[in-house]
C-alpha cells in the first residue's frame, strides 16, 4: 500500500552558506581548543616556576650567611689591626721628625725598637768617628722633647763608632697629632 500524499511537500533548497559556516565553525573550534591547550601549558609552567621559587626562598641559607659573617669578622679584625698600626705610626711620626732635624750627617741608624705607649725607643747606629758621635750627643743633650742615653759604644770598621742610644720621650709629645 502505497500512500499518496495529498499535500505536496516543498522541495528543500540548500541553505545559503551552510558549508561556509560549517568551515568557519570548525576553524573557531580548532583555535579555541589550541588556545585552551596553550593556556594549560602556560599555567603548568607558571606553577612549576612558582614551586621552584618557593623552594629557593624556603631553602636553608644559614651556611652561606655564616660563611659571610665569618668573612666579615675577618675583614673587621684586619681593619682594626691596620687601624692600630696606622695610629701607632701616626704617634711615632713626631719622634721621627725631631730625630731627623737633630741627627748629625755623619750618623746613621741600623735598627729601631720602641713603643709609643711607653715613649721609650732604642736605636742602634753608627757614626763616622768618635768626634761625630760626640757632636751628636751634644745635639741631643738638653732637648725638651726627649732624653737620650748613649750605651754600648764600641769601635767599628774603618775608625767608625758603633753605639746604642735609648730615647725616653716626654709624656704628651707623641700625642701632638
Amino acid at each position: 500500500m502505497m500512500m499518496v500524499e495529498l499535500i505536496p511537500k516543498r522541495e528543500r533548497k540548500p541553505i545559503f552558506g551552510q558549508v561556509f559556516f560549517l568551515i568557519v565553525s570548525l576553524a573557531v573550534l580548532a583555535s579555541a581548543t589550541a588556545a585552551f591547550l596553550i593556556l594549560q601549558q602556560l599555567i603548568a609552567n607558571a606553577h612549576e616556576e612558582l614551586g621552584r621559587l618557593e623552594k629557593t626562598l624556603t631553602e636553608d641559607t644559614r651556611p652561606l650567611e655564616e660563611e659571610l659573617s665569618s668573612r666579615l669578622l675577618g675583614y673587621r679584625r684586619k681593619t682594626e689591626i691596620l687601624q692600630g698600626v696606622l695610629d701607632e705610626r701616626k704617634a711615632i711620626l713626631p719622634f721621627f721628625e725631631i730625630l731627623e732635624t737633630t741627627t748629625h750627617p755623619g750618623v746613621f741608624f741600623r735598627t729601631f725598637q720602641g713603643n709609643p705607649k711607653t715613649g721609650v725607643f732604642t736605636l742602634e747606629g753608627e757614626a763616622q768617628s768618635f768626634f761625630a758621635l760626640e757632636q751628636q750627643r751634644l745635639a741631643w743633650e738638653n732637648r725638651e722633647e726627649f732624653e737620650s742615653k748613649l750605651r754600648d759604644i764600641r769601635l767599628g770598621a774603618g775608625g767608625s763608632s758603633l753605639f746604642t742610644v735609648e730615647f725616653t720621650v716626654n709624656p704628651g709629645f707623641l700625642d701632638v697629632l
